[in-house]
């Protein structure tokens, strides 16, 4: 029997390329970020801030409200990836980003799941969940 791996270089890349579309949609509003993510997501931000589908306000009226910031720019590193399951991910990285005079810098990570194979731009994969931790 061959010795089991956890990486998967399709999938890798796939998943590394999903979560750059994530900042880069952040760069541009909230509302882009939406089609990235899953049915229930969850997101747990610094501050004591975690919103879902069901908290209040709910992550989509966050990402849609008045007062979302776009960033500037943003760099990853050190992403790393997990395969959790045949239908799920989660990856791993540094970030820093940028918006007016506020530079933020943390460890992030995200699970994404295989959740709606009919979705052509993300090949099916959406975030489920995304935490930040500051650094």
């Amino acid at each position: 029997m061959a010795t089991p791996t956890l990486t998967n270089p399709a999938l890798t890349a796939a998943i590394c390329s999903l979560e750059h579309r994530a900042w880069a949609a952040l760069c541009s509003s909230g509302a882009d970020l939406i089609p990235l993510l899953s049915n229930n997501p969850v997101m747990i931000f610094p501050g004591d801030l975690i919103l879902t589908s069901v908290s209040s306000p709910t992550v989509h009226d966050m990402l849609q409200g008045p007062d979302f910031k776009p960033w500037k720019s943003y760099t990853l590193s050190h992403d790393e990836v997990v395969i959790l399951g045949k239908d799920s991910a989660l990856i791993y990285y540094r970030v820093e980003a940028t918006r007016d005079n506020e530079t933020f810098k943390a460890i992030c990570s995200s699970a994404w799941v295989l959740e709606d194979r009919t979705d052509s731009e993300t090949g099916g994969w959406k975030m489920a969940s995304h935490q930040q931790t500051l650094i």
